[in-house]
């Protein structure tokens, strides 16, 4: 079976410099092993074998042409392949003959009887050829040029020797494996690391192949270390000696011109023959690295598909050596800086920012990084750079951004974007006085008025700076930019015009600004689209989707939301806009009456430090919150999480006003609170929500015991043209089953048509659960479904409440609807009012169940279960029953309660 040793040299041992000891020999700087075996005899067998087959396969296809040459560097493993295929070999019973390079010996009369006729020639294995006499090679030219039939040459040198091999490669009468062929694939390299290291990890080989890049010197030396230490830290210390001998004898055969180049390029991550020019200033780079790339040692090449063409990269260790030996000298250093230079231009030229950025880092350029930061560092910080951008502020010397003032907008993105709130309003505050200052001397001063003007807005949201004045702060900016191709936005580029946009649009959203807000984002979207720049589209989109949402547009909004989350993709999005998206996708999954998947988006959205901070984010968190406890009949949550608006910087825009006091409305209504629905409609009314106030009070009109007057009044409100189309779809269904109940048939079917019109454009069936609570409604809708003219969103609704229970209605909840239905069957209404100790009280809903459990004799636990609540919730209603009651006990609230009539 075909071996190959898993050391890298003969003998367990590897060359040192200059004498060098390794392992306790000192070694010979010239020679890959230090002791050779006698001549014509094969070294010692390695001790540990990794089978390589197709190695020993290609040797087998060479020894039937004249020559085969294994030309790689030291530490490649040359000798190691020769030996054992050798050894395999001679154990078949086929002759072979070994000849070390510096002791060749009788090579000359091996030749001159291969050339006396003889027909099947043996094979003769010349290891280190590259130590052959210069008389020794030019009789191996001799032989191969007059006879090359008669000899099986396998030569293994470090270099190319002087004989006719392209001739003979033409001829089809040579074959050369070089070190990209020698190289240990993955699938070796796993099997000669644990030949050393038996514990090794396939993360532990993993990071060894990488660093190795396949080259059998580094993975024994690797795996050596890990066996000794229990684990791989980069470089390998303890073996640098080794490895800088092994590369650094490869790199000193370069010629002086080739070794310049490499030290030009090696910080390149990877190379194109174009871009290595550019770096090195050198116009045959391309070819060098091509050149380098055929031996496969020092740098490899790949194949760019979509490019066409070839890139390089250069193996790591190469480049740890290049980065210790040249790059500390003054003279290295100063190559490395001037390419750098000339690469940040390069890049720059091309659009690649980062790279651009990069290189300037490298370059130590403080005016070029400066002039990135102001001219990318917003695009950069959108794309995801914020450690790039972070690394290029800490690379600047001390004090510069304090002499160029036009960067504090920049660096307070930077520490915005990084969570780094006090640090930024610092900046913005910075920003914004520079502008104010440069502004009659810098006529170019849009870029960094922009940028304060942004970082303004962002602090208007959170109420440390008034609104309205950063609004007009920022338009003003964005009237007056100028640009000489007509565009007068041009000049602040698209990527810091398309945050400014997002950021207008986010105060206007705030500002109850919803039409502004969003020709603003359509704006944004355009310049973001047009920039390529996928986190800026991702942001318009989501707050896009919150403008949608308040205007009641469920089905576009969660189009925006799905589609923001779809365009950021793996990079995914920045806090604050993925909060968005999840709270509006949260909404949109309650229309469709999918509680479980709008409990998953409330859960996302809250687990989002920007939710509590925003306050339209915690108020429309807190609205899908409460909607979601009210379907689940947690009505006691949901009216403890309505007893306070959000936390916010002023009066809450209108659109969380009228959100929040219309679910107060609703829970009122559910636990039969008079009174406080009575205060909502009024605050309605006074917060400018004149058409929902009406639309609340004649759904509730009902109550009053007159149907007519109830449908009068829907009726009027349903005209007003801009009533909150959710709310409106909810009247409309009210109305359909009034008709239904006065007997007017016809009218009550047309009313229900109306009503799914209302509701299938955005798919709002969650406003129909109040509806779908009735038997008449269900059955309505059955008949109208087996009809001759079905709606083609009436089966849809009625497959969906059919099938749906809120969980208010097991909670004891009551609407206007159920509490006026005529059921013969329907127990009689709970009496709520009682007058106790001469003050009037009033139970509430679940008190008032909660009490009937309590005097069928129910403990705490029977309660809870009955009503579908927690014992916790149960002690709470008990508390402030007893304290309505004036009582202590269990006993004498049920006496109190009889006495007075409330039992």
């Amino acid at each position: 079976m075909n071996r190959l040793v898993s050391n890298f040299g003969k003998n367990h041992v590897h060359p040192g410099e200059g004498g060098a000891r390794v392992a306790g020999r000192r070694l010979d700087p010239t020679h890959e092993a230090t002791r050779q075996p006698a001549e014509g005899r094969t070294p010692r067998p390695p001790l540990t074998l990794v089978t390589r087959e197709r190695l020993h396969d290609a040797l087998d296809l060479g020894v039937q042409s004249p020559l085969t040459m294994v030309v790689a560097p030291a530490g490649t493993g040359k000798t190691v392949l020769l030996s054992d295929w050798v050894t395999r070999r001679r154990r078949s019973g086929q002759s072979v003959l070994w000849v070390p390079g510096q002791s060749p010996g009788d090579l000359h009369e091996h030749l001159d009887r291969a050339t006396g006729g003889q027909a099947e020639p043996d094979p003769v294995v010349i290891d280190d050829a590259h130590l052959l006499p210069p008389a020794a090679v030019g009789e191996l030219c001799r032989v191969l040029q007059e006879s090359p039939q008669s000899v099986r040459l396998l030569l293994a040198a470090r270099y190319d020797l002087p004989i006719p091999v392209s001739e003979l490669e033409i001829r089809g009468l040579a074959l050369t494996l070089r070190s990209r062929d020698l190289r240990f694939t993955d699938d070796e390299a796993t099997r000669l690391v644990r030949a050393h290291a038996e514990r090794a990890t396939p993360d532990d080989i993993a990071l060894v192949q990488e660093k190795a890049a396949g080259w059998a010197a580094a993975l024994v030396l690797a795996a050596r270390t890990l066996q000794a230490s229990g684990d791989v830290v980069w470089p390998l210390a303890n073996q640098r000696p080794v490895l800088d001998l092994l590369l650094g004898e490869t790199l000193n055969t370069l010629d002086e011109r080739v070794r310049t180049m490499l030290l030009r390029t090696f910080g390149a991550v990877s190379l194109t023959g174009q871009l290595a020019a550019v770096l090195s200033g050198d116009a045959d780079a391309g070819a060098m690295l091509d050149d380098l790339a055929g031996s496969g040692l020092l740098v490899t090449a790949y194949t760019d598909d979509s490019a066409n063409s070839l890139s390089y990269r250069y193996h790591p260790l190469l480049v740890e050596l290049l980065r210790r030996r040249f790059a500390t000298s003054p003279e290295g250093h100063q190559l490395i800086v001037t390419a750098q230079h000339r690469a940040a231009l390069y890049y720059q030229s091309r659009g690649d920012t980062a790279a651009a950025l990069r290189s300037a880092l490298e370059a130590d350029d403080a005016e070029l990084v400066e002039r990135l930061l102001l001219d990318h560092g917003p695009a950069l910080l959108a794309a995801g750079e914020s450690a790039l951008v972070e690394a290029a502020f800490d690379g600047l010397p001390a004090g510069y951004v304090e002499e160029h003032p036009h960067l504090f907008g920049v660096r307070g993105l930077l520490r915005r974007v990084a969570g780094d709130v006090a640090g930024a309003v610092l900046d913005a505050a910075a920003a914004a006085e520079s502008v104010t200052e440069a502004a009659a001397s810098r006529p170019d001063n849009q870029v960094p008025a922009a940028d304060a003007a942004l970082l303004r807005l962002w602090e208007s949201r959170y109420g440390w700076h008034d609104v309205h004045a950063a609004i007009g702060r920022a338009r003003s900016v964005l009237a007056q930019a100028p640009a000489g191709d007509g565009s007068p936005r041009a000049v602040l580029g698209p990527e810091r015009l398309a945050w400014l946009l997002i950021e207008l649009g986010a105060a206007e959203i705030w500002a109850d600004q919803q039409d502004e807000a969003l020709g603003h984002l359509d704006e944004a979207l355009v310049t973001a689209r047009m920039a390529g720049h996928d986190q800026l589209i991702a942001g318009v989109l989501a707050h896009r989707a919150v403008v949608q949402h308040v205007r009641g547009q469920v089905q576009n909004s969660a189009q925006s939301a799905q589609a923001a989350l779809d365009v950021a993709g793996e990079d995914g999005l920045p806090e604050e806009y993925a909060v968005r998206a999840q709270v509006v996708l949260g909404f949109a999954a309650l229309s469709e009456l999918d509680l479980e998947a709008a409990w998953r988006y409330h859960e996302g959205s809250a687990e989002a430090e920007a939710a509590g901070s925003d306050t339209v984010v915690a108020g429309l968190r807190a609205v899908l919150r409460t909607v979601l406890l009210v379907e689940q009949g947690r009505l006691s949550e949901a009216l403890t999480e309505l007893t306070s608006d959000p936390v916010a910087a002023g009066p809450l825009p209108s659109y969380l006003s009228r959100d929040l006091t219309l679910l107060r409305s609703w829970v009122a209504v559910l636990l039969g609170d008079q009174q406080s629905l009575d205060h909502q409609v009024s605050v309605l009314e006074r917060s400018g929500q004149a058409a929902e106030a009406e639309l609340v009070r004649a759904m509730t009109a009902v109550m009053h015991g007159d149907a007519g007057a109830a449908l009068k009044l829907i009726e009027a409100g349903l005209d007003q043209p801009d009533a909150y189309p959710p709310l409106a779809s909810a009247a409309a269904s009210f109305r359909t089953i009034l008709l239904g109940r006065t007997g007017d048939d016809s009218a009550a079917d047309a009313a229900l048509v109306d009503t799914l019109n209302r509701v299938t454009p955005q798919r709002m069936l969650a406003v129909l659960t109040t509806a779908g609570g009735e038997p008449a409604f269900l059955d309505q809708l059955r008949r109208h479904v087996a009809g001759p003219n079905p709606h083609p969103f009436a089966g849809v609704v009625l497959e969906k409440l059919s099938g749906y229970r809120s969980g208010w209605i097991e909670a004891g909840g009551m609407t206007p609807l159920s509490r006026t239905r005529s059921d013969p069957h329907r127990p009689p209404a709970r009496r709520m009012d009682a007058v106790v100790n001469r003050a009037r009280i009033r139970l509430t809903a679940r008190e008032a169940e909660v009490l009937e459990q309590l005097a069928l004799g129910n403990s705490y636990a029977e309660i809870a279960q009955a009503l579908f609540i927690t014992e916790n919730t149960v002690k709470t209603h008990l508390i402030s029953l007893y304290r309505k009651l004036g009582v202590e006990k269990r006993s004498a609230a049920l006496r109190t309660a009889r006495n007075v009539g409330l039992l």
